[in-house]
């Protein structure tokens, strides 16, 4: 899978590069998303090293995961990150799908940055990727995902019990799906 970027007037998408790990670094500091994602606790430089230099570029080069660093329109302050995991059927007919992932950077929560990376990600998934379904799952209780997600259009379709490993405990998810066309 070729690396793309996307722009608006606001925010700028790209592929991870080495040189971010250290804006990586002070957003993975914030409690909510240790608390909330899979990013390790303490989240160390190394860690946003790897994740940046190894993890993301890994997916894209594979096909099977597609991570962008959310920046303001410069390209210069990192507001959030937001990619497609899980990416599988892609060249099929009537399409593939793939998991929607996202954590804020603390300095632009409340700006509505998530919320609009995520539906640049989901109109290149389905126009770009062709896929016919994105799926999303937060940890129930995760009501800032959750909001993101109801946004974007995805029906929340229940509670998986059990659904999610998150540091070595199994926890209920809450689950959702947005079908081509359902975008909001």
């Amino acid at each position: 899978m070729h690396e793309i970027e996307l722009r608006n007037d606001r925010l700028y998408l790209r592929p991870w590069r080495l040189g971010d790990a250290g804006q990586v670094f002070e957003a993975c500091q914030d409690r909510e998303i240790q608390r909330w994602t899979s990013v390790p606790a303490p989240y160390s430089q190394q860690d946003a090293v790897s994740f940046v230099g190894t993890y993301a570029p890994r997916g894209w080069q594979e096909g099977t995961r597609a991570v962008f660093g959310a920046f303001d329109a410069a390209g210069e302050r990192l507001l959030a990150s937001v990619g497609l995991d899980d990416i599988c059927e892609r060249n099929a007919q009537p399409g593939g799908r793939a998991e929607l992932g996202y954590w804020c950077a603390p300095w632009a929560r409340g700006t509505g940055v998530t919320t609009e990376a995520a539906r640049m990600v989901c109109e290149w998934a389905f126009g770009g990727l062709g896929l016919a379904r994105i799926d999303w799952y937060a940890e129930v209780g995760n009501h800032a995902s959750r909001r993101v997600a109801e946004k974007l259009g995805f029906t929340i379709e229940g509670v998986q019990r059990q659904r999610l490993v998150h540091k070595g405990e199994r926890r209920d998810g809450w689950a959702g799906g947005l079908l081509r066309g359902e975008l909001i």
